[in-house]
């Protein structure tokens, strides 16, 4: 007898993960001197409670007038390490293996206000 199964390539297809899981936060300035939503429940696009997000890429755009520094926290601690990026420039950030965010609420922060920030990763 033989049985014939369709694998639609979930654990086997890298991209059609990335498109069924995928997300992309939105584009956030560190404002008022204070860590800021970057990713969260109260976004928009919003980060789905009870699902463990992971980040493969960190973008950073400064167009502050002076060289900053940047950062993702937790909760108020930092989950990466500060970047430093001179006025006028913009960084991408890889990560290859994926940073794991777990289930939580993820903030950006900076040396100054008017940095922006975004995250691209997977929920799952």
């Amino acid at each position: 007898m033989v049985v014939i199964m369709q694998d639609r390539g979930k654990h086997t297809n890298p991209r059609l993960y990335e498109k069924e899981n995928g997300f992309y936060s939105p584009v956030v300035a560190r404002a008022g001197g204070v860590a800021t939503a970057l990713y969260t429940i109260a976004t928009t696009p919003a980060r789905t409670v009870g699902e463990e997000t992971t980040i493969y890429t960190l973008t950073i755009e400064n167009s502050t007038g002076a060289a900053v520094t940047a950062w993702l926290e937790i909760a108020g601690v930092a989950i990466t390490i500060p970047f430093h990026i001179a006025d006028g420039a913009s960084v991408v950030i890889p990560f290859s293996g994926g940073l794991n965010a777990g289930d939580n609420d993820i903030n950006c922060n900076a040396s100054v206000n008017a940095v922006n920030f975004q995250i691209i990763g997977t929920e799952a």
